[in-house]
């Protein structure tokens, strides 16, 4: 897959219902029983703002975003869960986080980790 199509996949918008969570530093989406992570992408606060964030660094199964200056200006950022049955779940990152790393797994499982 190329770094391009990675960037499309991470910032494409899907429909869905959306559920809003918090979430402290670690991994960002939950686990669903039965569900993949299809899509996870940050927003420098509410995604109905759409202020997507492109990453950093985007490769074909590593990629991080740096986030740190979001908080410094006073803003948060918000996760974007989307999951292979269109639900989505919206993760509210209160608490300042310095980077997101996304990962896919050999079998093409997404992960997403904030520290």
């Amino acid at each position: 897959m190329s770094s391009s199509k990675v960037l499309r996949i991470l910032i494409v918008l899907g429909a869905g219902v959306a559920i809003s969570c918090s979430a402290a530093a670690g991994e960002v989406c939950p686990v669903r029983p039965k569900h993949v992570l299809k899509y996870a992408g940050p927003y420098d606060g509410i995604p109905e703002e759409l202020a997507s964030l492109i990453p950093d660094v985007a490769g074909k199964r590593y990629g991080y975003w740096d986030l740190a200056y979001v908080y410094e200006a006073g803003r948060f950022v918000t996760f974007r869960c989307k999951y292979d049955d269109e639900q989505i779940v919206d993760i509210k990152l209160p608490e300042k986080v310095a980077r997101c790393e996304y990962t896919f797994s050999k079998k093409r499982i997404l992960r997403v980790v904030c520290k």
